[in-house]
């Protein structure tokens, strides 16, 4: 049902083609003495879409040469319809296959072109939709060549039919093909790693392909993992559903944006990664689910995912986190990283490195980070005016313990326990913004919060050395952001990378009632936002309740709080063509 068909439409085109070369004195016509033969076929050809009401399905169709003719001129070509092809079909098929009316079908792309020694054209794209259709009724498409355009010496085979068949199918009764079809109704079922690296072969660039997993699946074997939406322009919509199942042993390697979609589009949602290690040695961002969550218009939901393992980027590329590179247009809700993070570039955070549209809520972090600078236990950056993070918590260790057991603390400069740098990426200018960011609710629990970068004990930055500031919230902002109701591990040693810099507690701040700054002499870059320390003897869970974070969401049943695996959160599930959410009955919902 979710197959896309590819149409190597019509034709039997017995031709002599002609072409023209022109110089810049004369125009002359060259007369081919080619012959090109076209034909008509369907791929899967016994198979006829089984719809349910209201559902459409995305058909290719395409020029194609017999025998490996070629033209030397290059063709425009399109469709049609033709009824009389229904006759054709029920006399060869012994069938009373009834035309499809015109409400169900129609051509979205119907221009096509053979290029010039080309031996297959490019795509015509018509769309299937069980619009005024009989259950259980075979209904049939003739295609068949309209024109073409270039040459007048052209003809149709005696055979010129390609057939679509279409059947409408009982919502009551309608049970499915085995393993899924890709459908909302019906998600194509993943039970093996192989599994896994079939998806690619299913992806469609019209429509979103829908998959569930069944069961854990181990990938210990699967070294050569490519990325499910890796390539421009990103199209591949995907609805993955891990039904709370686990994913071991992820790897991936691939030269562009390694991890597991590449480019998430669509909706990952209910599955954990563990012992999962992306490596990342080209100029790509890289995270264990995507090296971007959503891009451009592209958007991307998250919601109760997790990630545990490795992310490790040796190339030259901003952007790395535990869960994603870049958050370029995404969501992410109640889920969690826990992920050893290493980069020697600028923006890397635990669960992503940084944003260009992204908001971020109910979600923690753990592992640890390292970086060059603008580096946060959630984020590098959320630099996408109007992003936000909401309450989320990281105990991610802003430092790392090297082979000789020695500390390298996670930045050079502009460390941050939830983030690094909110600002839009400027340097200046930051008591005047209106970046319109929001860091909410949010708890910087770690041990320690220092830069590798040491005047010295004692010493004030000079005119030489003024870097940007650390904080225990975020590292460095713009005043006219909104940051509220944000906590600190009351024994935080902080040190940032001179000793002017100093820990203390700021109240809440909105657009019109800017952030309040102790000011650092020979220092222009001194905007953090350090939140207010927790009471002594809290644990974080108790913080997190009187902050007012939601037991719906959460579990505080431990000193660090959980994501509940019910979690109500993510996008409202898709609506069928009858107007019912899946899993619900009609008087389920309000």
């Amino acid at each position: 049902m979710k197959k896309t068909l590819y149409i190597l439409s019509a034709f039997g085109l017995a031709l002599c083609l002609a072409t023209s070369c022109e110089d810049k004195e004369e125009e002359q016509e060259v007369v081919s003495t080619m012959r090109g033969v076209f034909t008509t076929a369907v791929i899967d050809a016994a198979s006829t879409f089984e719809l349910l009401p209201g559902k459409t399905k995305s058909v290719s169709a395409q020029v194609c040469t017999v025998d490996g003719a070629v033209s030397d001129i290059t063709l425009k070509l399109s469709l049609k319809v033709d009824p009389e092809g229904v006759a054709v079909y029920n006399a060869a098929k012994g069938t009373n296959a009834v035309m499809l009316p015109s409400s169900a079908y129609e051509f979205v792309k119907n221009d096509m072109m053979l290029a010039r020694f080309n031996t297959t054209s490019t795509m015509a794209k018509i769309a299937i939709t069980a619009t005024g259709l009989e259950d259980e009724t075979l209904y049939v498409l003739p295609l068949t060549i309209d024109k073409v355009e270039g040459t007048d010496n052209w003809e149709l085979a005696p055979n010129p039919y390609s057939f679509i068949t279409v059947m409408q199918m009982n919502e009551a009764t309608y049970e499915g093909p085995e393993g899924g079809d890709g459908s909302m109704e019906f998600p194509f079922q993943l039970k093996t790693a192989q599994d896994l690296v079939d998806m690619a072969d299913k992806l469609s660039q019209e429509e979103k392909i829908y998959f569930k997993m069944m069961n854990d699946i181990d990938m210990a074997e699967i070294k050569d993992w490519t990325p499910l939406n890796y390539a421009s322009p990103y199209t591949f919509q995907i609805d993955f559903d891990g039904q709370g199942h686990t994913i071991d042993n992820f790897f991936c390697d691939f030269s562009s944006y390694p991890s597991f979609f590449g480019v998430l589009y669509g909706y990952c949602h209910d599955v954990t990664f563990t012992n999962a290690v992306i490596e990342c040695g080209g100029d790509s961002g890289c995270g264990i689910l995507g090296g971007y969550g959503g891009t451009g218009d592209l958007h991307a939901d998250v919601a109760r995912v997790h990630v545990q393992g490795k992310v490790t980027l040796t190339g030259n590329k901003t952007g790395v986190g535990g869960m994603f590179g870049c958050a370029g247009n995404v969501t992410i809700a109640a889920s969690s990283a826990d992920v050893d993070v290493w980069s020697g570039k600028n923006y890397v955070g635990g669960l992503f490195g940084y944003s260009k549209k992204a908001e971020v809520s109910d979600c923690w972090t753990a592992g640890s980070v390292r970086g060059d600078q603008r580096v946060g236990g959630i984020a590098g950056g959320i630099n996408g005016v109007g992003d936000a993070i909401v309450n989320c918590y990281s105990v991610t260790k802003l430092y790392i313990i090297k082979e000789d057991e020695s500390k390298e603390y996670a930045a050079t400069r502009s460390v941050g326990g939830i983030v690094g740098h909110v600002n839009q990426d400027k340097s200046d200018g930051n008591e005047d913004r209106l970046a319109e960011n929001v860091v909410s609710g949010c708890i910087a629990w770690q041990d320690e919060i220092k830069t590798r970068s040491y005047l010295g004990e004692g010493v004030a930055p000079g005119e030489d050395q003024d870097w940007y500031s650390s904080g225990a919230i975020v590292a460095f902002g713009a005043t006219h952001n909104t940051y509220e109701k944000c906590y600190r591990r009351p024994d935080l040693d902080f040190r940032d990378y001179s000793d002017s810099f100093l820990l203390y507690d700021q109240e809440d701040c909105t657009p019109t009632a800017p952030l309040s700054v102790l000011p650092v002499v020979n220092n222009t870059h001194n905007y953090p936002y350090h939140g207010k320390a927790a009471a002594a003897g809290k644990t974080l869970s108790q913080v997190a309740q009187e902050i007012g974070w939601s037991s719906s969401i959460w579990d505080f049943s431990g000193e660090l709080p959980t994501i509940r695996p019910d979690a109500q959160v993510g996008p409202v599930p898709d609506v069928s063509a009858g107007g019912q959410i899946p899993g619900f009955g009609e008087n389920d919902i309000n």
